[in-house]
Formats: structure tokens, C-alpha cells, sequence
């Protein structure tokens, strides 16, 4: 149960990145397990994900 409680509070990194499904183009912040979740997914086989280079 502390897990669980523990997950919530917890903070992933997320990449801004640019997301392509072929129709359109979104701009969302995506953890890890979300991108390799679009790149490696059938359901998302013509979708591709970009992550965007901060300039500093």
C-alpha cells in the first residue's frame, strides 16, 4: 500500500516532444515508458515521436 501512495506523489521526467499520427501534429510532455509505448505499440504503427532539442 506505501508503494501505491508513494507512486502518486512520485515526479517522472518527462521530454517535450512533437508526436506525428499522420494527420496531425501534437506537442505534449511524455515520460519514457509513453514514447517507447508510441514507438514500439502496433496500435501506433504509422505514428512517430521527435523529441525537441532545448536551446539554451
Amino acid at each position: 500500500m506505501f508503494k501505491k501512495i508513494k507512486a502518486i506523489f512520485k515526479k517522472e521526467k518527462t521530454f517535450a516532444c512533437i508526436v506525428w499520427n499522420g494527420k496531425t501534429m501534437s506537442y505534449p510532455n511524455l515520460t519514457k515508458e509513453e514514447i517507447d509505448d508510441i514507438n514500439n505499440n502496433p496500435k501506433y504503427k504509422n505514428w512517430s515521436v521527435t523529441l525537441q532539442k532545448e536551446e539554451i
